[in-house]
């Protein structure tokens, strides 16, 4: 009978094959680290865990493990002669109780079986064992189960256990650390050691007793090793707070690249992202900042490295596990007039200058495709007949109008496409009102638009990984930094130029407080729904809109906010960019913008707008014997009051007032590279008491538009 048996076994032996590993042993946890390349910022699991090899595993958790588990490792063949006896017994008396397992045996269970209770499974698990031991070295066979073994808190393998109890990698492991985690082999689920320490204390003193027998520590030691200190369990859901919004933004990222998320889950994958802590922490502060939001009230936030196309920053909503809906990502809301550098740039790419001359008094009459428009300004405000880069500076609707008219709604559209902003952007189409923002993206694609032009004229898709690899460190997937040029850098030089006189002479004069050269443009939208400023420096674009929804997500007027009678493109909005990019930038070089070069040599389109052709407004020559140039080659003497705007901070509501436009600034003014002193005839506006006042305040900017009216 007993030759029947063994040769049975033999049978067994021969025909028993070693299978795939089972899918759950076989996953490991995918690390998401910040920009450093170091510092986690999370992981994407089913099961936390992480495989190491046996060199990254301390000595006393190897001797550790075998002093509890397998005292014979190094000396049995994968099996123990106790176990197989027990095994032959348990066939010949049809009554297997089980147990008694090496450390390969409990490794092949882990690895390629299953936790079933039954002789069939203990059979086919002794059979791998031994054919296991033939394959791979002692080593290596101790490192897999190691890797493999589940050790409670949610910790699958010794380096994840060494991280969730003791806040070290497993190679730094003592002894009584050691001792412990194989102490709790056996029965993970037990209690967790923190609390109930007891709960161990035996199995704690059996390990350490095995480990002198085995010579590996001596007697003393294993007799005055106490219980080591644990760290508490962690509680906090990873995706809490803003972390919630960047770590989704990273699987949806990868995901549309075509990693599965089986892979991101299971793949073990190291996920270097273009998240920067601290840029990050500075955009919650900057948002933090704000007068408190009032009720459907939400703040989006993004910043874009254009020199790469990396997002740096983001603010996605105040804490993901209360609202999934990602503020810089995924909702809308109408432009206003950050729309009109689109135009901006339509006008340089077809024969336009700063100095051509356009309609500024508001509810002038235009026509396109036939029909009357009459486009108003803000508060009803005339200035009559502007300079381009006059009507960019206050953000003049009629002067945008027939621009976008005369170069065609078609070309603010395609630039609007060509910069980043999507084909796809709900309410983008090619009609003469699109140039005063009726279009309604998200902050993360107008923030890419603007970093086009922050890059002279580069697009480079937005993205927030910068590379992965899989856990022998082949990157698998790499983000494209290269971009693709999609402007004339002469155009885009004149671009900055326009948009940074927002900054130093109109409605975005708060930036100024950056004190580094910035461009920029402010946006209120149509009854107030929206407000939104959207600049960049030429290493940082950031975009910031404060909108307001109803329950069921749509658009709801903001109205009185932060002791203002309404909210603009020039009050919050900007207020939040400044701060958020001072704390960004700090410590960054301070770079200029290109110089500005010859714009393409084009004839201009027919004017069918319907206006006449402007002239420059008819002014005395203080000295007749030189001659008069260009509108606004000649110097500026004082802003009028029609282009002020309140600070931020001030309580008052806008209100511009006619008077006949000042000459032009020349263009070749540079930005300031430091905030200027404020006007004597000029002064600034006191202090909302709710507000800390800025650093050397700047000097009001000028009236922000409403800029759907009419």
């Amino acid at each position: 009978m007993f030759v029947l048996v063994i040769g049975l076994f033999s049978i067994g032996y021969a025909v028993t094959d070693v299978p795939e590993p089972n899918v759950e042993a076989e996953g490991q946890t995918s690390t998401v680290y910040w920009d450093d390349g170091e510092t986690p910022l999370g992981t994407f699991k089913i099961e936390d865990r992480r495989s190491v090899p046996i060199d990254e595993i301390s000595p006393a958790m190897q001797q550790a493990a075998i002093a509890a588990e397998d005292q014979s490792f190094y000396e049995n063949r994968g099996i123990s002669i106790k176990g197989l006896s027990r095994a032959v017994w348990g066939v010949v008396t049809d009554n297997y109780a089980g147990g008694g397992s090496t450390i390969t045996q409990q490794y092949v269970k882990n690895f390629y079986l299953t936790n079933e209770r039954s002789m069939d499974r203990k059979v086919r698990e002794m059979f791998i064992a031994i054919k296991i031991d033939q394959e791979l070295t002692k080593d290596e066979i101790l490192a897999n189960y190691l890797n493999t073994i589940f050790l409670g808190r949610q910790s699958y393998g010794i380096e994840v256990a060494a991280q969730n109890y003791y806040g070290k990698p497993a190679s730094e492991l003592d002894v009584a650390e050691s001792a412990l985690l194989a102490a709790m082999i056996q029965r993970p689920g037990a209690a967790d050691p923190a609390e109930n320490p007891e709960e161990y204390e035996d199995r704690f003193r059996y390990v350490l007793e095995n480990m002198a027998e085995l010579g590996y520590i001596t007697e003393d030691e294993a007799v005055s090793t106490e219980l080591p200190e644990l760290s508490e369990a962690k509680k906090d859901n990873q995706f809490r707070g803003q972390n919630g919004y960047l770590l989704d933004n990273v699987r949806k990222e990868l995901v549309n690249a075509g990693i599965t998320p089986e892979m991101l889950d299971r793949g073990g994958l190291q996920i270097h992202t273009t998240y920067n802590q601290e840029d990050v922490e500075a955009a919650i502060e900057a948002v933090e900042d704000l007068p408190e939001l009032k009720e459907g009230m939400h703040v989006g936030l993004m910043s874009i490295d254009p020199k790469t196309g990396g997002i740096k920053a983001m603010y996605g909503g105040e804490d993901y596990l209360e609202r999934q809906q990602n503020q810089a990502t995924e909702d809308i809301t109408q432009a206003g007039s950050t729309f009109k550098p689109f135009t901006l740039v339509a006008g340089f790419e077809n024969g336009f200058r700063l100095t051509d001359h356009f309609a500024g008094n508001s509810g002038t009459t235009m026509m396109y495709d036939g029909t009357p428009w009459r486009p108003k300004n803000y508060g009803g405000a005339n200035y009559g007949s502007v300079s381009l880069l006059r009507a960019t500076e206050s953000s003049i609707n009629t002067a945008y109008a027939q621009l976008n008219i005369e170069v065609g709604p078609e070309k603010t559209k395609d630039v609007a496409i060509r910069a980043g902003l999507g084909e796809d952007t709900s309410g983008l189409e090619a009609n003469a009102a699109n140039v005063l923002g009726t279009a309604s993206p998200t902050v993360g694609r107008m923030t890419t638009a603007y970093a086009t032009f922050a890059a002279n004229g580069i697009h480079r898709a937005p993205h927030s990984v910068a590379k992965v690899e899989n856990p022998d460190g082949e990157v698998v997937h790499e983000a494209d930094t290269e971009g693709e040029r999609v402007f004339d850098e002469n155009v885009m030089a004149e671009t900055s130029y326009a948009l940074s006189r927002v900054v130093t002479s109109g409605s975005g004069s708060y930036a100024q407080n950056l004190g580094r050269p910035a461009a920029g443009k402010t946006g209120t939208s149509q009854d107030n729904y929206s407000a939104w400023f959207a600049g960049y420096t030429p290493n940082l674009a950031t975009s910031v809109a404060i909108y307001r929804e109803d329950e069921s997500g749509n658009p709801m007027e903001i109205g009185s906010y932060g002791g203002r009678g309404s909210i603009t493109g020039g009050s919050f909005p900007v207020q939040a960019w400044t701060q958020y990019m001072s704390d960004a930038l700090e410590g960054e070089d301070i770079e200029k913008f290109p110089k500005r070069g010859e714009l393409p040599d084009v004839e201009k389109p027919q004017n069918d707008s319907g206006v006449p052709n402007q002239a420059p407004p008819a002014r005395p020559n203080p000295n007749p014997d030189r001659p008069r140039g260009n509108d606004d080659e000649q110097p500026r003497q004082e802003r009028p009051r029609e282009e002020e705007d309140e600070a931020p901070i001030e309580e008052q509501p806008e209100e511009p007032r006619e008077e006949e436009p000042a000459p032009e600034p020349p263009p070749e003014e540079p930005a300031p590279s430091r905030l200027p002193a404020p006007e004597p005839d000029r002064p600034n506006p006191p202090p909302d008491p709710e507000q800390p006042p800025a650093p050397n305040p700047p000097p009001p900017p000028a009236p922000e538009e409403n800029d759907l009216t009419g």
